[in-house]
């Protein structure tokens, strides 16, 4: 398989137990759990609404709101039939809320069908994501909501108390990102797309422990493909997996990462 920078790009052609235990892990972080649930009220969900979140996954926030909200009818959509999979048997006994194979570029929904969208740390992967962020706006009210929440690839730093394979790694895996600048993008991107009254908020991830950084970053395999391609010696490779170890026990180890996030209005 290729590292899970890559592999969300193509999930059903991907080894998927290690995509599902990656999201699963993600989404039990603090951090995560802190900016979704900010970005789940500046949707301003009101009961008889109907809410698109778009590629969804395997159904966390859609599921979440769907309890959160049992008046609220919500809709998740992704091109990854295997993800959908797993999300509908998540969902079970959950009756407003549907789930509906589509492209994120082209959305299967009418016209100023929906109240508010959201998609989130997905348009990093995506080949053009100005077209989803154009769909978000098409398919939502006028006066409805549009949020998104990405990384920001630019501002990922690894340490283990050196600089120099540190930085080879990260920015290695930053490559393997299609869009790693996504997240200080967003804001452009909205004003393109005819979205109004934008407002950003950035949440810092920090992981302290190797082993949570390997879940989240595939580091171990970002340095293999670094040893394949010389960008890093065997012997350094190895020193810095010891390295980053030690430092996770003493609490110096570091992988850090900048999430933004953005939301407006939409005016047509």
């Amino acid at each position: 398989m290729k590292d899970v920078g890559v592999g969300f790009r193509d999930v059903d052609g991907q080894d998927l137990p290690q995509l599902v235990n990656c999201l699963d892990f993600i989404n039990a972080l603090p951090v995560f759990r802190s900016y979704k649930a900010l970005s789940w009220v500046a949707l301003d969900i009101k009961p008889a609404q109907e809410i698109v979140d778009v590629a969804c996954g395997v159904g966390f926030d859609a599921i979440e709101l769907a309890r959160m909200f049992p008046e609220t009818e919500f809709v998740g959509i992704d091109l990854s039939q295997k993800f959908l999979d797993i999300a509908q048997s998540r969902a079970e006994g959950l009756p407003n809320l549907r789930f509906s194979k589509g492209d994120s570029a082209s959305l299967p929904l009418r016209s100023n069908e929906v109240d508010a969208a959201r998609v989130d740390r997905s348009l990093q992967h995506m080949s053009n994501p100005r077209s989803a962020i154009s769909e978000m706006v098409r398919v939502t009210r006028p006066g409805g909501r549009v949020v998104a929440i990405e990384p920001d690839w630019g501002t990922f730093i690894l340490y283990n108390g050196e600089f120099d394979v540190s930085g080879v790694i990260a920015e290695e895996f930053r490559r393997s990102i299609r869009n790693p600048y996504i997240g200080r993008e967003l804001g452009t991107l909205f004003n393109e797309c005819g979205i109004k009254q934008i407002q950003s908020r950035i949440h810092a991830l920090c992981l302290r422990d190797f082993e949570s950084a390997d879940v989240v970053f595939d580091l171990n395999r970002v340095i293999k493909r670094c040893v394949e391609s010389r960008l890093v010696g065997d012997e350094d490779a190895k020193r810095w997996l010891v390295s980053a170890r030690n430092a996770s026990s003493t609490g110096a180890f570091l992988a850090c990462l900048n999430i933004v996030d953005f939301g407006g209005a939409v005016y047509k």
